[in-house]
């Protein structure tokens, strides 16, 4: 299947409508969509596709050297019907894939986290095994390759926790002991195990995808921009998850939508503030602005630098940042708060 040129491999999932539709990205119905937890280099996501031209296959990585490599693999073979994405994969689950959309989840040799005060970060969890389940058609799988023996057992516990699933051990697809991981252990005399864990149909909470607001979180301050502002790290539990403000830095000029050429350089004069939005699935870098509106206003608002994904806890730096301004020895008053 040539692949389209038009469509990118690589999905800007951050200006998708959650959950994303896939029959849009692919430009077709494919019957069966697939997807792949930590496709690595992309070598058995390439296989599988050529494998089974007439199903859809979406891959998640956070390996920025890793999603590089497998772009380049997915346009050498002119494939059309694999899409990529660097983001983690529970953030993914939930939001980017619809009820019942699923025809099989893989993981292939996912990171043991070996060490039993770690073993919170392993990926197939119980919960992670419910939220699943609320992704995949009665019938469809989630299929594990690993060659350590202790991650096998911990996620056959887990699945079997759920309540969900049914498991069996299964002849794995050739392709899954052939990447690179796979090659590595087998080199190294490791035995590999493969386990299938099929969705029975049961029951599972509802995990909404997260609501996509089109306001921007602000707030309008009365008072003038502080000329020198002193700045501490700080870090503030928002909504889940938790705001670190970094640091602060004068910007001189705008490419504000909102400058016009009548400003000068004084009134354009900014504030940035970088900050961390660390949230239990997603974690976001991004920039908070103070900017005077008038001679006599300010407004703190998220920079559109970096699409930042609008939650609560993001709304929070808005808020962080008003009350560090609040705490200065200045005559700031709030005006408005919309976050």
């Amino acid at each position: 299947m040539v692949a389209d040129l038009a469509k990118p491999i690589l999905v800007p999932w951050r200006t998708r409508p959650f959950p994303i539709l896939w029959t849009a990205e692919f430009d077709t119905a494919h019957p069966d969509l697939h997807l792949e937890v930590g496709f690595g280099d992309g070598r058995y996501t390439v296989r599988r596709a050529q494998a089974e031209p007439e199903s859809s296959f979406v891959g998640l990585e956070i390996a920025s050297s890793s999603v590089q490599r497998a772009i380049k693999k997915v346009k050498k073979a002119k494939l059309d019907n694999v899409k990529l994405i660097k983001v983690g994969a529970n953030f993914a689950v939930r939001h980017f894939f619809a009820a019942d959309s699923l025809s099989s989840i893989t993981v292939n040799f996912p990171d043991p986290w070996p060490k039993e005060r770690h073993t919170k970060n392993r990926l197939l969890q119980q919960s992670f095994f419910t939220l699943a389940a609320s992704r995949l058609r009665p019938g469809g799988t989630i299929r594990l390759a690993t060659d350590h023996p202790d991650y096998l057992a911990f996620a056959q516990s887990e699945g079997e926790a759920s309540g969900l699933y049914t498991l069996s051990e299964a002849e794995p697809p050739a392709a899954v002991f052939e990447t690179k991981y796979a090659l590595k252990w087998k080199g190294q005399g490791k035995p590999l195990y493969y386990q299938v864990f099929t969705y029975d149909g049961g029951q599972t909470p509802d995990f909404p995808p997260l609501e996509r607001p089109t306001d921007m979180p602000h707030a309008l301050l009365n008072g003038p921009l502080p000329p020198e502002p002193a700045f501490e790290k700080q870090v503030l539990t928002y909504g889940n998850g938790h705001v670190i403000l970094h640091e602060v830095a004068r910007s001189l000029g705008s490419d504000d939508a909102e400058a016009t050429h009548s400003e000068t350089p004084h009134n354009k004069e900014k504030w940035l503030v970088r900050a961390t939005i660390d949230e239990p699935d997603l974690r976001q870098q991004l920039l908070v602005a103070v900017k005077r509106r008038s001679s006599d206003e300010l407004i703190v608002r998220l920079e559109s630098f970096g699409d930042p994904i609008i939650t609560k806890t993001v709304r929070g730096a808005v808020h962080a940042v008003t009350e560090w301004l609040l705490a200065l020895p200045t005559d700031l008053t709030v005006k408005e708060r919309n976050y």
